[in-house]
């Protein structure tokens, strides 16, 4: 099968970690690698790599000790979906939709859901590529 045979990229990736900062990394490098896949641009890959982050840091204060930060990485032509979400025993916290960090990822992407329940809080984010001037 040639290149231009390939079917289109679809499918979910599931990435469950600890529910601590330092395993961020790990998810951004999932997002980055699956972005390229998807065909989006390196200014698209390095945006989704940064909400992939700023989402973890809004998500993990409301995290309860113990638990995982789950990722669930929707793959389709041209864009990638992520949720990041969190079991929380506190589903009255919330995270500041004011500051610095939502800002910045409201920014770098082209969707963002919240989805606050009783038992988890999640964050999706959506990245799609720019159709170029030519295209």
């Amino acid at each position: 099968m040639t290149e231009s045979e390939q079917p289109p990229i679809s499918g979910v990736v599931e990435v469950r970690v600890p529910a601590e900062v330092t395993f961020v990394a790990t998810l951004r490098l999932v997002a980055a690698s699956l972005a390229a896949r998807c065909e989006l641009t390196v200014d698209d890959i390095e945006d989704l790599r940064l909400a992939v982050d700023e989402a973890c840091a809004l998500l993990l204060p409301l995290a309860t000790a113990g638990t995982s930060l789950e990722a669930r990485f929707a793959l389709a032509p041209a864009a990638l979906s992520v949720t990041a979400l969190v079991a929380t025993d506190r589903p009255e916290a919330q995270f500041d939709r004011t500051g610095f960090a939502w800002t910045v990822l409201t920014a770098l992407v082209t969707d963002v859901v919240v989805d606050a329940a009783a038992e988890h809080t999640a964050i999706t984010v959506t990245k799609r590529r720019e159709a170029a001037a030519g295209e």
